[in-house]
């Protein structure tokens, strides 16, 4: 190799040429926002731990802010909805013993999952924003 192309690239290197800190956090943003929309639907612990992990994630530039909240808020409802929707069944499986608000237990499930596909389309493109900034 040429001893010049070797300068280059040890000044690129020196000089920092790499990505910013913001494109970095918004792509270790989009990594826990895609492992939250990317996880098993039926694993609820798992997606519990994810979207703690997702509230939890450092944001310093508003849009990875509005990301991360967005998509914390969508996804909470729609955990909140599943585990909710899990217990009536685990309760409907038992009718003798199940608790008298075991209907209205569902009711409520339904509404935070519809809540969730409501908030839904404003994660979606705030990840997309994010997303195209992180390019």
């Amino acid at each position: 190799m040429r001893p010049a192309f070797l300068f280059a690239v040890a000044l690129a290197v020196l000089a920092g040429c790499g990505p910013s800190a913001e494109t970095l956090e918004q792509r270790r943003m989009l990594a826990a926002i895609d492992a939250l929309r990317d996880a098993p639907a039926a694993d609820l612990p798992g997606r519990r731990r994810l979207l703690d992990g997702l509230e939890k994630h450092e944001a310093q530039t508003p849009l990875a802010r509005r990301a991360r909240d967005d998509c914390a808020a969508a996804y909470r409802l729609l955990i909140e909805g599943n585990e909710a929707t899990e217990a009536v069944r685990k309760a409907l499986a038992h009718p003798e013993t199940a608790p008298p608000t075991t209907l209205s237990d569902l009711a409520a499930a339904e509404e935070k999952i519809e809540k969730s596909g409501e908030a839904m389309p404003g994660c979606e493109k705030a990840a997309a924003e994010l997303r195209r900034a992180a390019r």
